[in-house]
């Protein structure tokens, strides 16, 4: 009988375990290393293969053919479904880390055995996976764009306005309170561009295009370290990760500058 393929996405604090070749490890890489799982989960199948998502022992020591690398890195790696996949496999490791206890009444709580759900043991209070929307925009006025910097972004990392979506508020209302928050400016024709996971924490980033209305470029000292607006072939700086949704609304922003016959100045 033909083994089926299994390979596994293992959560190691930030990091994901890969093998000498940069892959996810097969169960039967891995096998050294089961006993250490401190959890595991069903992630689902694609193209005959089934994967599933474990978090190992910090303390385990790892075979010479495995080694870590941190999550953001591995993200930029993989593409399409893999890519979700170690989203999610992050986010389900985490929550099910997070919620042993019930927040209601502070009883244990019980894994189920179909899905992602644990059940307090007493109040019978359901705690599933947590997603987080939250928006992100590039806000042009030519063929000039805004870009700004965090405090805790690495040196030389700029990137574009985004914020989490607050209680009670659309996702548009997020985007013209954020712009307004953090920099100061009025915007117009805000568009949809798409969106994305993000497990830093739990994300789904709605992604939005708009123009400049009005408006000075005024930081909010408290998130912004430096903001202003750029030429889209003269950026400061560019995300951390190739693959994130802010790294696509820059690359279409700087290809249409591109198939523009002339290009205007701020």
């Amino acid at each position: 009988m033909q083994h089926k393929l299994i390979y596994l996405i293992i959560i190691n604090n930030n990091e994901i375990i890969l093998n000498k070749n940069n892959m996810l490890p097969s169960d039967i890489d891995i096998m050294s290393l089961t006993p250490y799982f401190l959890r595991k989960f069903p992630l689902g199948n694609y193209h005959n293969i089934a994967y599933y998502c474990a978090e190992v022992d910090n303390n385990i020591c790892l075979p010479n053919t495995l080694h870590k690398i941190p999550l953001r890195k591995v993200l930029s790696m993989f593409n399409d479904y893999l890519y979700n996949a170690c989203v999610k496999a992050y986010s389900v490791i985490h929550w099910d880390k997070n919620h042993q206890f019930c927040g209601g009444c502070g009883a244990v709580t019980i894994p189920q055995h179909k899905g992602f759900e644990r059940i307090c043991s007493s109040c019978k209070l359901s705690f599933f996976p947590r997603i987080s929307p939250s928006i992100i925009v590039l806000i042009k006025k030519d063929d000039h764009l805004v870009m700004a910097r965090s405090p805790h972004f690495a040196p030389g990392i700029y990137g574009l306005i985004a914020g989490f979506v607050e209680i009670g508020e659309s996702l548009e209302d997020a985007v013209h309170r954020e712009v307004k928050e953090e920099v100061g400016l009025e915007i117009k024709n805000l568009t949809y561009f798409g969106s994305q996971p993000w497990p830093f924490p739990d994300s789904l980033m709605a992604a939005f295009m708009a123009d400049h209305a009005s408006g000075e470029i005024l930081i909010d000292n408290d998130e912004i370290a430096d903001a202003g607006w750029y030429k889209y072939d003269n950026l400061p700086g560019r995300p951390s990760a190739a693959i994130s949704i802010a790294s696509k609304l820059l690359d279409n922003f700087i290809h249409s500058c591109k198939q523009q016959p002339t290009h205007h100045s701020a």
